[in-house]
Parts: structure tokens; C-alpha cells; sequence
């Protein structure tokens, strides 16, 4: 079950709901090299610590559906809030729609005029309420309208869509008749009425839903980490077929006539995830696309106005487009021309065929993403309110991409992030990846750690992020090997392996190694201070589990039915012999094997790793006498989403690598930024 969000607090242990990780790009792989060219004396100058964070950073910019507005999201009152600007505007002349100090999670324009839909939860507990927001288009300096479309606090809604023909009803999905179950609903905007319309008994993991609303198909994750997919007829739910362990099915579009879904599967016998017709009533699979270069599984599908493919994507180290229709390969090549002289990436969001218009996002691994609208008819780009970047590019070295062998023989991919200047004998930083179902990607802001690895490399160190064993996008094989390889196997000899290589490539000094990660992350930084003790002279664990049997046992009710992966993976605390498994897998356990320094970061209201996995460990350390700190935020959740409390922890990172790898670090700190972070820090005497 894997955790995937938008926001970092949603993205980095893996959910109940489904894994969709969404890029750019399509560039040739970097080659690793060794070349010193400079002192780290000489290297640029330090980047700015409140840069990572710009206030006047905006991200999610979002067209509304008449094309007379932009959208985005930007810090006001130290979290994201929501903005507007008529198109072809400036920044400078955007109005504040919310100015809220709780985050907005994420928005969607709505099919109305003068209205969005946002949502956020409460302090990071991911109890999601849908809120709606009218704007006067007439005066946008008009106050908003903002409802409160739901209203169980114990419950988190996920809004599906807004139906094209009843534009004030939503589907949205919830626990909120049953705690422990996921049921549909269609929510009246203007009402607040909440119709349940499908009762989630069989516990459908995805659905797919008509253009009524209707659930028509469903996919259930079996605790063997099978899937078995059912149809609705008559009224009824009839089993279509069942797919072997670690196959999975994702929808599409459904063709009523022929009764045929477009998907993306790995199903029968398949490696990697393809394109697929399936036949819902005998289960026949035609099959339609699949990565030319074998790496990957298939990315993303944009479709025709008919629901035909149009363009499909695959991520490899980099992101490749694929088009499927001559229209698309025309229209592809003109965008692809506009950005010849630059090393990019290319995500295609959407496409409105109607008007010819491609939104599309442009990313580097040396500066956030741009957002453009490329319009056919007049082959220009629409620039969507990019601005240079607060971080100059030319202060950071291009992300490569680098591969090395595993000590069974297993290739691995990762990211490696330097210095300006001696790439050798380098302080080095091991930064994980959550989930484990998840990966990470080249752009710079393609994933939450991103920019913070090329903090660190502008600090001195040199920054490996893998895509061990158990991350997903490079077929089932390989996400399937990380199975009971948790904490003393497979995926954390993968990172260990790294190191080696970086050693053995003369870029890492093996004696000023540490490790950092957050969610799965932050487990596999204590499994490496714990079960590889001599590898790792500093140790951040961020919102990471210290036991994998109270991590699985504190789960909230309604990710129950949706485990079968956890339990294939990690084990099942109520069966003996997992239980045992899982106790001698957990941090928790060993702490007697640590010897480097340790740092403990969480959120208080965190429903995925609870406090207790930080509270828990933070004790034990103590009372070993073993150096730790321990900061804690009582006002977020699984991640720090406030921007003070991201510049604490940064600051936090910094000084504590700084102190036992050597690396550089900040010669002072703004008086708030360090007020803050002694807020945050626990006496753990009083645990």
C-alpha cells in the first residue's frame, strides 16, 4: 500500500490509495566522472538558506477552464495559499484567495465560473475536508466566498471529479459512514448534501467511475498482494479475474459499447506496466504500448477526445514522450523544438484538443519546473507566471544519473548530486527515498528532497539518492525483491553498496558518510546506524518508524483492508513467526549497535508514523547514554509543511552534518528561523 502524495507529508511512507508519481523529461543518462577542477575553497558561494523556501516562490499554476484566469500557490502567513491573476497578468498584480496559517494541501478548478474547490486537512493529520471558493470575476479584490463543503472532522475526503453535466455535484471518496472502509459519495456543492452511492463492501482499493458517477468497475488488493478486478451488471458485482502477486491494474477510460478499459497493467505474465486493452467480460488483453527501451513501467496516458490513446510517457532516469497519434507527433516536435538548446525534461499535464492547447511543464535538475500553454494554431508558448529562479542554476551542478552493481549481481540506479569543483574524497550524504513504494526522479523539484540534496552539495557533500530495491517504476521484478528485505536485506545493502561505490570511485570519504531520510527514508537511516553501525558517522531520521510492528499496528482504521502489500513486504504482526521477523528488523531493538550521532525530526499529529516511533526510540537512545536530539512539531503531521517549521529543520540538518561529516554550513541564522527550531527541540529527559 503505497503512500503517494502532492504535498511532502503525503508523499514520503506510501498510502492506502494508489502510487502516481508524475514527471518530466527525455534526455540521455549522465555519465559519472571523476574530474577535480576546483577547491571546495573555491567553490560558489553558500545558497541561502531561506532560497530553499522562497516566500515568493509559486508552484501549481493552474489555467481556468474559460482561459481567463490563473491560479497558484505561493507562502502568505507562513503557509501555501491560494492566488489569483487574470491571464496575461503579472505576480506583482496577484490577489490573495485564502490567507489561511493552516496549508492548503491542493485545489482544482472548478466547471463553474468563478469557482475553485480546495483542500486541506488540520495540522497534518489527514483528515481532508473540501472546501469551496467563489470569486467575482468582475473585481477579484472582492472577498471570496469560502465553504466548508464537508464536515466530519474523523474523516478525510478525496475529491474524484465534478460531473460535466450536474457541474455542482462532486464524487468524492470517504470514510466517513465507516471509519475502517472507503465508501463514494456525490456531494452537492450548493446543498452540502452527501449521497452515498456506493457502499465499499468488497474494500475497492481503485475504481473507475462513469461520466454519471457511477462505480463500474473495481480492483481489490488481496492480502497476498493479489489484485481480483469485478464489474457492475444488473446491479451486482461479478468477478472478472484475478492477477498474480504484484500485478496491478490502473483505468483509463472504459468503452460501454465494447465493453473494453484502457489500462495500465503488468498483468499476465508482463514485467512492466504496458498499455492494455482488457475485455471486462472475459478478461482477453490486447496489448497497445510498452517502453521501447524496456525500463520502465508505463508513466502517464493522455488521451483523444474520443478516449483513444494520444501520448504516452515512461520514466527511466529520465522521462520520455512517446506520442501515439500523427497529430501528436507533430504537435510534440514543434514544443520539443522551442527547447532544443536546453538540457529539460518535457511533462504534457493536459491537453484541451478542443482549443489546441497543451500545458505543458518544463524541468532541470538545476531549477523548479516552468509552466507554459503551447497554443497549436499559433505555435507560441504562453508563459504561465515564471519568474527566475531565487536559486541561480549556474550556483549548482547538473543531477546525474549513475549506476552501480549491487553485491548479488543487481544493477541499480541513482541520483548523484555534487559540488561545484573536487568531486573527491567528499563528505557524502545517503538520502533515501520514503514509501519504499516510490522513486526518485532527476528534476530539481521532481520530489521533496530535491532541492535540499543540492543544498547540501553547495555545502560540500556529495549526495546519493538510489532507487534500491522495492522503489517502483522499473517493473514488478523489482519492486518485488524487497520483499522481508526491509532494514537487514537487499534494500538497504543497496544503499550500502552505493557508499562502497562512491569509495571506490574516489568521491566519497568512507570515514565522513551519514545518512538522512524521512518516512521509509528515515527507517532506513536507523536500520543504517543500527544493523551497518561502522558505515554511517551521522544518522537524521525524519518521521521514521524505530519498529515495524507498531508502525503496522498504529495505522489508521480505514488502511486496514488495503494491506496486502505491507503484510507480503514487512510482515503481519499478528502472525508469530512475521511478528518475530518484524522485531528483529526493527531499530528499535538494537540500539546498543549504534554508534554515530543521531537526530530524530516529527510531527506531532502524524497518522502514518506516529510520535511514539520518534518518542520511542528518542527514550531508548538516552537512556544508552548515546548522543541524539529531537525535534518535534506539535502543528504538523507526516512532514513539515509550515515554512518556519521547514527552515528549522533545515537549519537543524545542516549544523548537525556540519559538526561530524565537515561539511560547510551557515556562518548565522535569522533570529526567527532560530527561535524557531529551539521551539521545536524536546527535552528528552522528560520523555
Amino acid at each position: 500500500m503505497t503512500i503517494q502524495l502532492t504535498t511532502f507529508r503525503k508523499t514520503i511512507l506510501g498510502t492506502a490509495m494508489a502510487v502516481a508519481v508524475c514527471l518530466t523529461g527525455c534526455q540521455g543518462t549522465a555519465v559519472l566522472t571523476n574530474t577535480s577542477t576546483a577547491s571546495v575553497e573555491q567553490q560558489v558561494p553558500l545558497i541561502q538558506m531561506e532560497d530553499l523556501f522562497d516566500k515568493a516562490q509559486i508552484r501549481d499554476v493552474k489555467l481556468s477552464q474559460d482561459g481567463r484566469f490563473l491560479v497558484f500557490m505561493k507562502t502568505l502567513n507562513g503557509a501555501s495559499n491560494l492566488f489569483i491573476v487574470p491571464k496575461g497578468g503579472k505576480i506583482s498584480e496577484a490577489v490573495a484567495l485564502t490567507e489561511l496559517e493552516d496549508p492548503v494541501d491542493s485545489y482544482t478548478w472548478s466547471a463553474r465560473d468563478g469557482e475553485l474547490f480546495f483542500f486541506k486537512d488540520h495540522h497534518g493529520n489527514e483528515n481532508t475536508q473540501i472546501f469551496s471558493l467563489r470569486f467575482d470575476v468582475k473585481d477579484l479584490h472582492k472577498v471570496p466566498e469560502i465553504k466548508q463543503l464537508t464536515s466530519n472532522p474523523n474523516a478525510g475526503f478525496r475529491f474524484i471529479k465534478q460531473l460535466g453535466e450536474q457541474p455542482q455535484t462532486l464524487v468524492v471518496k470517504a470514510n466517513h459512514s465507516d471509519s475502517g472502509r472507503l465508501d463514494v459519495y456525490h456531494l452537492n456543492a450548493d446543498t452540502l448534501e452527501l449521497q452515498s452511492v456506493h457502499t465499499n463492501t468488497l474494500f475497492f482499493a481503485d475504481e473507475y467511475i462513469d461520466e454519471q458517477g457511477e462505480v463500474i468497475l473495481g480492483l481489490v488488493k488481496n492480502k497476498d498482494n493479489t489484485r481480483t478486478l469485478y464489474r457492475k451488471n444488473d446491479g451486482q458485482w461479478l468477478k472478472v479475474l484475478s492477477v498474480l502477486k504484484g500485478e496491478d491494474i490502473d483505468f483509463y477510460h472504459f468503452n460501454k459499447e465494447t465493453n473494453t478499459a484502457l489500462v495500465r497493467s503488468n498483468i499476465d505474465g508482463r514485467d512492466k506496466k504496458q498499455l492494455l486493452f482488457l475485455n471486462v467480460i472475459n478478461g482477453d488483453v490486447q496489448p497497445i504500448h510498452q517502453d521501447p527501451k524496456n525500463e520502465s513501467d508505463l508513466e502517464e496516458v493522455l488521451l483523444d477526445e474520443n478516449g483513444a490513446p494520444y501520448l504516452v510517457t515512461y520514466y527511466g532516469d529520465r522521462l520520455r514522450n512517446y506520442p501515439l497519434q500523427e497529430e501528436a507527433k507533430q504537435r510534440l516536435a514543434e514544443i520539443e523544438s522551442q527547447f532544443s538548446n536546453e538540457d529539460v525534461d518535457i511533462l504534457v499535464n493536459k491537453i484541451d484538443h478542443k482549443k489546441g492547447h497543451w500545458d505543458i511543464s518544463i524541468t532541470s535538475s538545476v531549477q523548479p519546473r516552468r509552466r507554459f500553454v503551447y497554443e497549436a494554431e499559433t505555435k507560441k508558448l504562453v508563459d504561465l507566471l515564471n519568474k527566475a529562479p531565487k536559486i541561480a542554476p549556474e550556483l549548482l551542478t547538473p543531477r546525474k544519473t549513475i549506476y552501480y552493481t549491487a553485491r548479488d549481481g543487481e544493477q541499480i540506479q541513482a541520483y548523484l548530486t555534487l559540488p561545484k569543483g573536487d568531486a573527491q574524497n567528499l563528505p557524502t550524504i545517503v538520502l533515501p527515498h520514503g514509501g519504499p513504494w516510490a522513486r526518485d526522479h532527476w528534476a530539481y523539484d521532481g520530489d521533496y528532497f530535491g532541492p535540499i540534496a543540492h543544498y547540501f552539495a553547495n555545502r560540500g557533500y556529495a549526495v546519493l539518492q538510489a532507487n534500491y530495491r522495492g522503489s517502483i517504476g522499473f517493473g514488478k521484478r523489482f519492486t518485488l525483491l524487497g520483499e522481508r528485505n526491509w532494514g537487514t536485506g537487499h534494500m538497504q545493502h543497496d544503499l550500502t553498496d552505493g557508499v562502497n561505490y562512491l569509495v571506490e570511485q574516489g568521491i566519497a570519504d568512507k570515514e565522513r558518510v551519514g545518512i538522512m531520510g524521512a518516512s521509509y527514508g528515515g527507517y532506513a537511516a536507523l536500520s543504517g546506524a543500527t544493523f551497518t553501525p561502522d558505515v554511517y558517522k551521522a544518522v537524521i531520521s525524519y518521521v521514521g518508524p524505530s519498529s515495524l510492528i507498531t508502525l503496522v499496528e498504529s495505522f489508521p482504521e480505514h488502511f486496514r483492508p488495503y494491506l496486502g502489500d505491507w503484510f507480503n513486504a514487512v510482515g503481519d504482526p499478528l502472525i508469530e513467526a512475521d511478528r518475530k521477523d518484524m522485531a528483529s528488523r526493527s531499530p528499535i531493538n538494537f540500539v546498543d549497535k549504534i554508534k554515530a550521532p543521531l537526530m530524530l525530526l516529527q510531527g506531532a499529529n502524524d497518522p502514518r508514523v506516529t510520535k511514539a516511533e520518534s518518542d520511542n526510540i528518542a527514550r531508548a537512545l538516552y537512556k544508552a547514554g548515546l548522543p541524539v536530539k529531537y525535534y518535534l512539531a506539535e502543528d504538523e503531521g507526516h512532514g513539515f509543511a509550515k515554512r518556519e517549521n521547514k527552515l528549522a529543520s533545515i537549519r537543524a540538518m545542516e549544523t548537525f552534518f556540519a559538526e561530524h561529516l565537515g561539511g560547510r554550513k551557515s556562518p548565522d541564522v535569522s533570529a526567527k528561523t532560530a527561535e524557531q527550531l529551539a521551539k521545536l527541540e524536546v527535552d528528552i529527559s522528560k520523555l
